[in-house]
């Protein structure tokens, strides 16, 4: 077992992850990667599948942008070596451009790496293989075959994962598609095991859906939970096998692209297959044996105890920097000495983040840029650490375990790793923690852990039960504020001066996304009162100096590259690139509670959205608050209820400098005002000043909307389609 010391400096991300790309791959791993593909074609597509053979599909279902015929998952494995082969293969009809734009391409990772180190053969037991196979049925009857030696190399990102994309040409209208997803990989550790997920609902309605696991006996163990009324496996056990079989009929089509939560309102079957031990043990499993949907409170207690466990060690363990942290403490205590617990607690937080986050020492690679700032440590023991120096400092504290909003429920656990953990301390002013990120804050509860009823660890106790909070639509909050100019040589071209801030869950992708190591680095150090930075500790050392300098010239670097980021977030927005950006820059970096707000200002020219008429202009007025929602007419009806992330509220606030010798006609047309108890869009206009002010704002007031209601957040989600499509008129005078 890894010691807590070491886990709590492990980094779950790929900013640190070394390059491990195979070096032996462009030598001969795509001549075996075509012999492969070749072998496996033959097998997959000489399945005696009878659902394959249909052709027809039902008129309730001609107007589906698809329609899946038949869809068959296989899982097997092979005796002694560990190794399991997975494939999907589909059958679907191509009844729209939407679907013949998804369906055109398939981009695959053609390989996966488990290992950190450098692996010479890609086709080790440290890689797991992908293949695909494409089948093109035309109604005249020809059929054409694409393969997945045939895609092309897009890039090897920084996961080393190949990335390929196979393009299928010719696809039109009409056409049937089959094709088959295969992946090959091992169980290369005694405890492992592999996740599988039979989600038996999609876009697309299912006239077929079908599953065959076959594991042998002497080294595998089969685990499996039906959740949401997904039926049981029919289960066989031979002389050597151990076998699983599924088959669904005529699955109609659900909205799970539009806010559905999967584990919780479609039938689903998840399924462990792990190497078994000759006894069964707390979270282990007999070998040759079938388990059957496990009990969720045993579950739940022995997430209890793996967390109890992890406490126990961390006063046992070194913890990573013990004796530093405790004497910033102590000095913090000192020079505030009529700190709250609540103040003492966030700085207890905020210095854990920054000792396992921010820290930098000789030895670490060199990370400054947009990389960096998706590092995070194991959030368990994370807050393990925190919780153990608040009991120091006599701030008592409780754990929360809670399953995420977008997983199983309390009722439907299946192993323990469903459970994530929240740290709440007591008190009149209680401080809920988690270890979210790189910019997490105290008092931050994740979105996914909103408004759910989680267990209070009472260690030898039962478990008392308490909800988590949810956040209102303030204080998610993005903000814009645009000052529009006409280009004076030319009126057609924007000149936009742009004021954004962002609030709660809205903050942390931009920060990813915006923000710079050696700001917020900075920022932190001198509010946590570190009065040495790294770059200053590496120019006072000889041995050091040099590292100084590969940092400063790494900053420098990074500064020069974060405006490719600035120029991507004014894309994003307006959903077109600025013609250019003059500047960028962020005022307020949001990194804590107490200043919780992340702004930044951006100054571009932004040319398509107006245009001539005679002598006059047309503005799309309505296209500045960027692209909105377009629900389909197979969407408008609804039976399952609505999960958003979060509730949220956007405002925007327009000023346009009127040129001289134009009026403006057309505003009028702007305005709206629908507000209701789910939702509001609401648009105010106004001229002054040789200005016209237009300001909207746009509110999901709930996270979660009941079916019923679904017809009133239509009406806001109209209502703000509609306007991103008005306009207005420059009228010369």
């Amino acid at each position: 077992m890894m010691t807590l010391c070491m886990v709590m400096l492990l980094f779950v991300t790929g900013a640190m992850a070394q390059d491990n790309t195979p070096a032996a791959w462009d030598a001969k791993g795509e001549v075996r990667y075509k012999r492969r593909i070749l072998a496996i074609k033959d097998q997959v597509w000489g399945w005696d599948l009878p659902a394959f053979k249909k052709r027809t599909i039902p008129d309730e279902y001609k107007n589906e942008s698809a329609v899946v015929l038949a869809k068959h998952v296989d899982l097997r494995t092979f005796d002694d070596d560990h190794e399991i082969h997975r494939t999907v293969r589909v059958l679907l009809k191509i009844n729209d451009k939407a679907a013949l734009e998804e369906y055109s391409e398939f981009t695959f990772n053609q390989y996966e790496l488990e290992s950190m180190g450098q692996v010479l053969d890609p086709f080790d037991k440290f890689t797991t293989m992908n293949y695909v196979g494409v089948r093109v049925y035309k109604p005249d009857g020809k059929m054409r075959e694409i393969y997945s030696d045939e895609a092309v190399v897009t890039e090897v990102d920084r996961r080393s994962k190949k990335v390929r994309k196979l393009a299928i040409p010719d696809l039109q209208v009409g056409d049937l598609v089959e094709y088959f997803l295969r992946s090959e990989r091992y169980v290369i550790h005694t405890n492992a095991y592999t996740e599988e997920l039979f989600v038996l609902g999609d876009e697309e309605p299912v006239m077929e859906y079908s599953v065959h696991v076959e594991a042998w006996k002497k080294v595998f163990a089969l685990e499996y939970l039906a959740m949401n009324g997904a039926p049981d496996f029919k289960e066989n056990i031979d002389d050597d096998m151990m076998k699983l079989d599924l088959l669904v009929k005529n699955i109609p089509p659900q909205p799970v692209k539009l806010w559905m939560n999967p584990f919780r309102q479609i039938p689903m079957i998840r399924l462990h297959l792990c190497i078994g031990i000759r006894r069964e043990m707390p979270g282990r499993r007999k070998e040759g044996t079938i388990y059957r949907n496990p009990n969720s409170l045993k579950v739940k207690g022995e997430s209890r105890i793996e967390l109890g466990n992890a406490v126990n060690m961390a006063g046992k363990a070194t913890l990573p920097y013990l004796d530093e942290v405790t004497r910033q403490i102590k000095d913090y205590k000192k020079e505030h000495s009529n700190v709250t617990d609540e103040q003492l607690a966030a700085y207890i937080y905020y210095l854990v983040r920054y000792i396992g986050l921010y820290r930098v020492k000789p030895g670490d690679p060199i990370f400054v840029d947009q990389r960096r700032n998706y590092s995070r440590l194991n959030e368990r023991y994370f807050l393990i650490y925190v919780n153990y120096l608040l009991e120091k400092n006599k701030i008592q504290a409780d754990f929360m375990m809670v399953t995420p909003r977008y997983g199983p429920s309390q009722e439907q656990t299946f192993d323990t790793e469903d459970y994530s953990v929240v740290l709440k301390t007591k008190g009149n002013k209680p401080v809920f923690m988690s270890g979210e990120g790189i910019f997490s804050n105290a008092y931050y509860v994740p979105n996914q852990y909103e408004g759910q009823k989680a267990p209070v660890v009472k260690w030898g106790d039962a478990f008392a039960e308490e909800e988590i909070p949810l956040s209102p639509a303030t204080a998610n909050k993005q903000s814009e504020h645009y000052k529009i100019s006409f280009g004076k040589s030319d009126l057609q071209q924007l000149e936009i001066e742009r004021n954004s801030s962002v609030t709660g869950h809205f903050k942390t992708d931009i920060q990813k996304n915006l923000l710079l190591f050696e700001d917020y680095y900075e920022e932190e150090r001198k509010a946590l009162g570190i009065k040495e930075s790294f770059m200053e500790e590496f120019a006072d050392s000889r041995k050091n100096r040099s590292l100084a300098e590969e940092y400063r010239s790494a900053f420098d670097k990074a500064r020069k590259d974060v405006k490719e980021s600035f120029l991507t977030e004014v894309k994003e927005q307006f959903d077109k690139a600025p013609e250019s950006l003059d500047n960028y820059k962020v005022l307020k970096m949001g990194l804590r509670h107490t200043d919780p707000e992340m702004t930044y200002t951006t100054s571009f020219k932004m040319n398509g959205l107006m245009k001539k008429a005679g002598n006059n202009y047309i503005l799309d007025a309505g296209k500045l608050i960027g692209s909105q929602m377009s629900i389909k007419p197979s969407q408008r009806e609804r039976k399952a209820d609505v999960h958003m992330p979060f509730a949220r509220m956007f405002e925007y606030i327009m000023e346009f400098n009127i040129p001289a010798g134009y009026t403006v006609e057309g505003a009028d047309k702007l305005t709206r005002n629908i507000d209701n108890e789910w939702g509001s869009f609401i648009v105010t206009t106004d001229s002054k000043d040789g200005k016209l002010i237009i300001q909207v704002k746009k509110v999901y007031k709930n996270a979660i909307v009941p079916a019923a209601k679904w017809p009133l957040l239509l009406q806001m989600i109209d209502s703000a389609e509609e306007f991103q499509q008005q306009k207005i008129l420059l009228k010369k005078a």
